[in-house]
């Protein structure tokens, strides 16, 4: 561990162990499997700035901001492909189960709008939904709306077409009671049904626009705690406590999301108290907003941050290998990161099911070089795109790689741009560019989603539109095997040619910082990218 994460590090909570008691239950009581442990998250707060003011007893919050570094990318959550957007939806959805990480940082899929579930077979799971759920437009929660959600999802999103793609069927037997139907029996589908992309949505909803996205705000309805208010594009979204909410009142009446890209804005937003939270924070302003009394919380993430290599225009091998090469991840980290992060090792992070660490591309700039030369690449020039401000230091290191990959001879035109004009522009079809900036965070903690969604040739995050068929293969058969040794023995041959080809400049899983007002309890920050601020409350 670096030594500036050090102090951060203090009371460090281990031993994490996914995936799924339902995945045990799936396979029949065989042994669950094991990932490696996440390092929880550490808590640094310095002496309270005006301890005066600080009230005795929780109290309820009448406004909470918080602000990230992008603004909703959509007002479709079942379109939605980025973390910022699905952590505003995430307060006004819900899934079927949700992710809980214990007091001892152990991660466990629970039910949530299902009441019970059993396993008829191996492929076929029956539902049963808790009674006395509303959707925020007043009607009940059927197994009709679960249906019309899963049918629709997948035909208009990426992620759902990606979780939902073992789904074979989804049938309602009752008002509450229905059946999923999986193609082959696949060990992570009660994780997928807890990720914000499989959220239930009112049948009417998904029945007004079954095969594009959503066109107005008045249609964003969920059953979650919060219900949706405004949205002003790169001002604010806002929701409300929704007072009929079938769970524990929420001790939030009203949440704000403020998108603000400069770290240094958000960082005096924050001072000023103009927002209570901030996330993304670069390590440099998050040491001085300790020392000036606010809470940091950081934590190693599940996000793994690489750079995206057009395969169908970069055909070598050896050529990507020597883009590789080319770059030192060692200093990006040190020196760009502040040490919040960790060089990667694979494709996917050490904490999910699956990971297998590689030999790593260490900086051989020489090599590299002659790498170039051998394929007839020596001068060539690329096009590099860049997102600024979605991801820690995103730019610096873009512009860090543009002078790597310039210094073994190549010319390379990068361009940086916002948010949502950027994550539109990768995920079209329109493909100018050659290499790109992206970052995937595997929240359902299974390699399945890490690797099958990323690199299989006919995966809909293959953004490099690489293609091999022994990956597919590998890919394919590890979804489907229940052997728990079996299905990691897959995945560690998969990431093996995975590295040799090299797709990607893989660089680092980043971490997570993320800042607030002292006087702020019961935030939660998962390592998943994700926050929670249902039950803040303030002392």
């Amino acid at each position: 561990m670096p030594g500036a994460r050090k102090p951060l590090l203090i009371g460090v909570i281990a031993a994490v162990v996914v995936v799924a008691l339902a995945a045990a239950v799936l396979f029949f009581f065989q042994q669950p499997q094991q990932p490696a442990p996440i390092p929880g998250p550490s808590e640094e707060t310095a002496a309270p700035v005006r301890p005066q003011e600080i009230p005795v007893r929780p109290q309820e919050i009448e406004v909470l901001r918080i602000s990230q570094r992008a603004d909703l990318s959509t007002i479709d959550v079942q379109v939605a492909t980025d973390s910022p957007t699905l952590n505003v939806f995430g307060h006004v959805y819900e899934t079927l189960f949700k992710l809980r990480f214990t007091p001892d940082g152990t991660p466990v899929f629970e039910p949530h709008l299902v009441e019970s579930y059993n396993f008829v077979n191996e492929t076929a799971i029956k539902f049963k939904l808790r009674s006395g759920i509303r959707f925020h437009d007043g009607k009940p929660l059927t197994a009709e709306d679960v249906v019309a959600t899963f049918r629709r999802g997948p035909v208009v999103g990426s992620i759902p077409r990606t979780l939902l793609g073992p789904v074979k069927s989804v049938e309602a037997i009752d008002d509450l009671t229905f059946v999923i139907v999986l193609k082959y029996p696949f060990a992570p589908i009660i994780a997928h049904l807890a990720h914000p992309s499989t959220a239930i949505i009112p049948a009417w909803v998904a029945e007004l626009f079954p095969d594009k996205p959503i066109n107005s705000t008045a249609y964003i309805i969920g059953t979650g705690p919060f219900r949706f208010v405004e949205f002003r594009k790169l001002e604010r979204t806002v929701l409300e406590r929704f007072e009929d909410y079938w769970g524990p009142q929420p001790t939030v009446k009203r949440l704000e999301w403020v998108p603000v890209e400069d770290d240094d804005t958000r960082a005096a937003k924050l001072e000023a108290g103009d927002v209570n939270i901030i996330t993304h924070v670069p390590p440099h302003l998050a040491r001085l907003l300790r020392d000036r009394g606010f809470k940091v919380v950081q934590m190693p993430s599940t996000r793994i941050i690489y750079i995206g290599i057009s395969v169908d225009r970069i055909t070598d091998p050896r050529v990507r290998q020597a883009l590789n090469l080319a770059v030192d991840k060692n200093a990006i980290v040190s020196r760009i990161l502040e040490g919040a992060g960790t060089v990667a090792t694979a494709p996917i992070p050490p904490a999910v099911f699956g990971y297998s660490p590689q030999t790593p591309y260490g900086y051989d700039p020489d090599r590299a070089r002659k790498l170039l030369e051998e394929a007839g690449w020596a001068g060539r020039e690329l096009i590099m795109i860049a997102p600024s401000g979605r991801y820690l230091k995103d730019r610096e290191i873009a512009e860090a790689i543009q002078m790597y990959l310039q210094a073994i001879g190549l010319n390379v035109r990068l361009t940086t741009m916002e948010w949502a004009a950027y994550i539109a522009k990768v995920m079209g079809e329109v493909r100018d560019f050659d290499l790109f900036l992206l970052g995937w965070s595997t929240a359902t903690l299974d390699a399945d989603y890490g690797l099958y969604s990323l690199f299989h040739s006919k995966a809909p995050f293959n953004r490099m539109r690489y293609s091999n068929l022994k990956v597919d293969e590998l890919l394919e058969a590890a979804r489907a095997e229940a052997d728990v040794e079996k299905r990691k023995q897959l995945y560690r041959q998969a990431q093996e040619l995975i590295w040799q080809d090299a797709p990607w400049i893989f660089l680092h899983v980043e971490d997570l910082i993320v800042v607030m007002d002292p006087n702020l309890e019961n935030v939660e920050v998962q390592p998943i990218e994700r926050w929670i601020l249902t039950y803040a409350t303030r002392r």
